[in-house]
């Protein structure tokens, strides 16, 4: 299953004609927590000149002329306000023993205004989220929302926001809050709430709103453009907010130019299918699977159910593929879900932000597997303190605990390197630190991917090899007391 990252890459990567698709990542959207303190009732179920018509027939007042005398409106919209409670049943309008008509309350009415008189406001705690970018209350709660540890552990860029100052109740209008409100309650059914003031902010932790960060360069990678992708959706306001707080420069990203991927070899080069064809059908693809069991038999063709199920077929059946730079992530995700005989990675730099404990959870599952072998190799040439010990320390304990699994440092350059089962990706992709650059400098790698048997076992005899001998280079080796103790046992 693709993560919000790379759909929103498939759907948007062609949104800015003459611009490539160079990063799509995860992005976190300053926000608080209000707890607010606030002054609501009950929402009236009738229109303001209607809940007056029938109040003022309560109180003896049953000529349409005297209420708008009251009320100092005209007696046209009083007469709209009485017909449209006779339609309701809440009032009768007949006439006197002086032939002028009266609005008289029936039992219905009556009711209504005793409810009408039952109103009233009270003091309450409302949770409302606030987006510290747009500067403004948003539709969501806490469990829609991250802490910074969470968002910087997941390896989201931190978005600016608009201002660094608490929010005031001045910044959250009742008008603002009763707009989300009545959304909220249709949705849920929840009885209706107006709130008539915000009294005061009580709490406002600040979170994070989980968002994707599209980033476009032109062919000469002079120029940028941004789109922020909100609730799965492009959102103009946010990017419109960001640019005015600052823009790219703010978030400090800088888009390098690629390292490319290594040399194929050239029947596989030839057989390559590019890039603007791979995108197109990703794109297609994307589109919600058929309704009834999902197969391509229930898709009528024409519909866009249809689309995606030929567009999915076409891209499993091309051999030798461009993999476009956003779809890595999802290809060693996919690896580690489906591998089911062999699962090669070759990566220079290992981070804590990829290596955590769901990715070792992924490889923990994949490594119980009967009768697949793994191989990890790093380092690759790069110096060793580029690396986080912790994510080196996590990879190697798996090791010990698996024996199928061999992990070990490379010291010779290699070429970055997935293999699982009989699929090869070539690419520069940093398979094992995409996620957390401390300079945040992007390269938009494209790779290809190979489904040609004899080519991926090729590559999958050379590195497990190296990966086993840079194993056996750095393995302990047993002292000579402890070989001449064990030879006289």
């Amino acid at each position: 299953m693709a993560d919000t990252t790379v759909i929103a890459a498939r759907r948007y990567s062609d949104l800015h004609p003459g611009y490539r698709l160079a990063y799509a990542g995860e992005a976190a959207v300053p926000v608080s927590l209000l707890t607010l303190d606030v002054l609501a009732q009950k929402r009236k179920r009738l229109p303001l000149v209607d809940e007056f018509v029938l109040r003022l027939a309560d109180h003896g007042i049953h000529k349409t002329a005297n209420m708008a005398a009251v009320l100092g409106i005209d007696e046209p919209i009083v007469s709209e306000a009485v017909a449209r409670q006779l339609s309701a049943e809440a009032v009768e309008y007949r006439p006197d023993s002086l032939g002028h008509r009266r609005v008289l309350l029936t039992y219905g009415g009556r009711r209504a205004v005793q409810e009408l008189s039952t109103v009233t406001p009270l003091r309450t705690e409302h949770q409302r989220a606030f987006d510290r970018l747009l500067w403004k209350p948003i539709p969501h709660g806490r469990r829609d929302l991250v802490t910074r540890a969470d968002a910087e552990a997941q390896g989201m860029l931190l978005l600016p926001a608009a201002r660094t100052a608490d929010v005031v109740s001045a910044d959250v209008t009742p008008r603002r809050l009763n707009l989300l409100l009545d959304q909220a309650q249709q949705d849920n059914g929840q009885p209706p709430i107006e709130v008539l003031s915000v009294e005061a902010i009580t709490r406002q932790p600040r979170l994070y709103l989980p968002a994707v960060l599209l980033v476009f360069t032109s062919d000469t990678v002079d120029d940028q453009r941004f789109n922020l992708i909100v609730d799965d959706m492009l959102s103009e306001p946010h990017d419109s907010a960001l640019h005015q707080a600052g823009g790219l420069e703010r978030t400090k990203i800088q888009i390098a130019p690629a390292v490319g991927e290594p040399d194929l070899p050239a029947p596989l080069r030839d057989q390559r299918t590019p890039y603007e064809v791979v995108c197109d059908l990703q794109r297609r693809a994307v589109a919600p699977p058929p309704a009834g069991d999902g197969t391509p038999a229930t898709a009528l063709p024409g519909t866009a159910a249809h689309e995606s199920v030929t567009a999915r077929a076409e891209l499993d059946a091309l051999t030798v593929r461009c993999v476009p730079p956003f779809e890595h992530r999802e290809l060693l995700t996919a690896a580690l879900e489906t591998a089911r005989t062999r699962f090669l990675l070759a990566a220079p730099i290992v981070r804590d932000a990829v290596v955590t404990g769901d990715f070792l959870a992924k490889l923990e599952i994949m490594l119980r597997r009967s009768g697949l072998t793994a191989h990890i190799g790093y380092g690759l040439g790069h110096d060793l303190a580029h690396s986080d010990t912790i994510a080196l320390t996590r990879l190697h304990e798996l090791a010990r605990r698996h024996p199928q699994l061999t992990v070990a440092h490379v010291p010779d350059p290699q070429p970055n390197i997935l293999i699982f089962d009989n699929t090869w990706v070539n690419s520069g992709f940093d398979w094992l630190s995409f996620r957390d650059q401390p300079t945040h400098t992007y390269r938009p790698e494209e790779g290809t991917l190979v489904r040609d048997k004899t080519h991926v076992d090729g590559q999958h005899t050379h590195y497990a090899e190296l990966i086993t001998r840079a194993d056996a280079a750095t393995s302990p080796k047993p002292s000579r007391a402890g070989s001449r103790r064990r030879r006289r046992s």
